[in-house]
C-alpha cells in the first residue's frame, strides 16, 4: 500500500487545522507578508475571511512598534534559519490595547530545504498575564501589610517595655499581651510562608490548579451559604490518560489533558470556578447550580466530548467520568469534604465503565469460543 496521502487530503486537512484551531497560525513570504492564516487569527485581526489577509503584513494590523519588532524577529529567522519557541510576546494595536501571546516562529522550508519565508503559532495569554499582574500587586500589598504589622509590633514592645520599667504591678497583663503579640507574630510568619509558596495557575492548561482551587472555591462556598445561593461541586477524571501516555507519547498525553481542559471550559460559565486539581483529575465549582441541574451539566459534559471526538482529529478520543453533588444541605462543609464526596461518585461512574467494558469482553470471547466448538 502506497504511503503517499491520497491527492487532496493534504490540503483539506490543512484546511481543517486552520479553521478549527484556536489558536493563531500563520505563514509568510520572505518579505512577511501573510500568505495564509488560521480562522482564529483572522478574527483577531478583525477580518471577515482569511483570504483578507494575503499580502498584508503586521503593520497592517499592529501599532509600527510592534511591526518593527515583529518584522525584524522573522527576518533573522530567515537569515539564521533559527527558530523562537515559546516566546512571551507583548502585541499593541492601532487602537492603543496590548494583548500578550505565547508565541513560537519558525523558518518555513521547500521540498528542497530552502527557506522561503516565517510560520508561526500564537496562544493568546492576556487574561494570564493579568491574572499574574493582580498575583503580584497582591504579593506586594501583602508585603506592605507585613512591613506594617512589624512596625506595629516594634511599637507595641517599646512600650510594653516602657510600661514594664513604670508600673511593676502589672506584669500579669504585660505577659498576656505578650502572648497576644507573639501569636500575631506566628501569623505573619504563616502569612510570608503562604506568600513565598503562592502560585494558583496551571501552566499546562491555563486553569486554576489544586492550591488556587481549594483558595477560590472555599470563599465561594462559604458566601454561598451565607447568602443562600445553590451550588454544586464537580470532580472528573480523564479516563484512559496513561494509555494515551504508554501508546502515543507523553507529548500526546499533555495535548489530551489541554483537550478537556478546553471541553470543560466550553461547558461552564466564567462565574464557574474550573481547575486541573493534578494528574488526570479536574475539579469545578459550578454556581447557581442545585440538586436539579446537575443531570443537565452531565448532559452538557458529554455533548461537548461527542463534538470535540466528531471534528478534532486525534489519534484518541477523550471519555471523562464524572462525579457531581449539589451543597445544598451540607452547610458549613469544607471544600475538602465536598470534593471527596464528588469524587466518591467519580468513582463509582469509572468502576460501573469499567464492569461494562468486562462483561462485554467476557460476552465477545465467549462467542468466540463458542464459534470455534
Amino acid at each position: 500500500m502506497s504511503k503517499r496521502l491520497i491527492p487532496g487530503l493534504e490540503e483539506n486537512l490543512l484546511r481543517a487545522f486552520l479553521k478549527h484551531i484556536p489558536d493563531g497560525v500563520y505563514f509568510k513570504d520572505r518579505e512577511s507578508r501573510f500568505v495564509r492564516i488560521s480562522h482564529s487569527l483572522a478574527e483577531r485581526f478583525g477580518l471577515s475571511d482569511p483570504t483578507d489577509a494575503i499580502n498584508k503584513t503586521d503593520f497592517d494590523m499592529f501599532s509600527e512598534e510592534h511591526a518593527k519588532q515583529a518584522f525584524a524577529d522573522e527576518q533573522d529567522i530567515i537569515r539564521a534559519g533559527k527558530s523562537i519557541v515559546e516566546a512571551e510576546e507583548k502585541e499593541t494595536w492601532p487602537d492603543g490595547r496590548e494583548t500578550w501571546v505565547l508565541t513560537t516562529k519558525l523558518p518555513l522550508m521547500d521540498d528542497q530545504g530552502n527557506i522561503i519565508g516565517t510560520m508561526g503559532i500564537s496562544r493568546d495569554i492576556t487574561e494570564r498575564k493579568r491574572v499574574e499582574r493582580e498575583l503580584q500587586q497582591y504579593r506586594i500589598r501583602l508585603e506592605e501589610l507585613v512591613a506594617e504589622r512589624t512596625a506595629e509590633l516594634q511599637q507595641a514592645n517599646e512600650e510594653l517595655e516602657r510600661d514594664i520599667a513604670a508600673r511593676k504591678v502589672v506584669e500579669e497583663e504585660l505577659a498576656l499581651k505578650a502572648e497576644e503579640l507573639a501569636l500575631k507574630a506566628q501569623e505573619l510568619a504563616r502569612s510570608n510562608a503562604i506568600l513565598e509558596n503562592l502560585s494558583l495557575i496551571d501552566d499546562l492548561t491555563g486553569l486554576y490548579n489544586r492550591k488556587g482551587f481549594l483558595a477560590l472555591a472555599e470563599h465561594r462556598v462559604k458566601l454561598a451559604y451565607r447568602t443562600g445561593q445553590p451550588f454544586s461541586i464537580a470532580f472528573v477524571d480523564l479516563d484512559g490518560l496513561k494509555r494515551i501516555n504508554d501508546t502515543f507519547g507523553h507529548q500526546e498525553g499533555d495535548r489530551a489533558l489541554v483537550d478537556a481542559a478546553n471541553v470543560l471550559k466550553e461547558c461552564f460559565r466564567e462565574s464557574d470556578v474550573l481547575a486541573r486539581l493534578g494528574g488526570d483529575e479536574f475539579a469545578i465549582f459550578v454556581a447557581e447550580a442545585g440538586e436539579s441541574r446537575i443531570a443537565g451539566i452531565k448532559s452538557r459534559i458529554q455533548q461537548s466530548l461527542d463534538t470535540w471526538n466528531a471534528e478534532c482529529g486525534r489519534n484518541f478520543r477523550l471519555s471523562f467520568s464524572t462525579g457531581i453533588i449539589s451543597g445544598i444541605g451540607r452547610e458549613n462543609a469544607e471544600i475538602e469534604t465536598l470534593l471527596a464526596l464528588a469524587d466518591a461518585l467519580m468513582y463509582q461512574q469509572k468502576s460501573l465503565k469499567q464492569f461494562c467494558r468486562d462483561e462485554s469482553s467476557a460476552a465477545e470471547q465467549a462467542g468466540r469460543d463458542s464459534d470455534a466448538s
